[in-house]
């Protein structure tokens, strides 16, 4: 498990640790050790939401995310003890 802890930028207090499922897909998951295979539990501060989440990572490109399994598009979407993300890089082409 790793272990990331996430500070919204205008938190500047003790808040409730959450602990989230993540999964990364495709070329994302070189975010993460590879002998975690893209899957982890990380903690994160109360109030982080789906951005926190990105920037904390490093994610800068265009992903699609589901939460609880239901497709998220607002990236201010607050995470709860419990959620599981997954992060998929965006698929384009016609």
């Amino acid at each position: 498990m790793v272990n990331i802890t996430i500070t919204p930028e205008d938190q500047n207090r003790k808040e409730k640790i959450l602990e989230i499922h993540l999964q990364l897909f495709s070329i994302l998951r070189d975010k993460l050790p590879p002998e975690l295979k893209g899957q982890t539990k990380i903690q994160l501060v109360e109030g982080s939401t789906l951005k926190d989440l990105l920037i904390e990572l490093a994610i800068d490109r265009r992903v699609a995310i589901s939460v609880n399994d239901v497709q998220e598009r607002d990236h201010s979407r607050t995470l709860a003890d419990g959620d599981e993300v997954k992060i998929f890089t965006s698929v384009s082409g016609g």
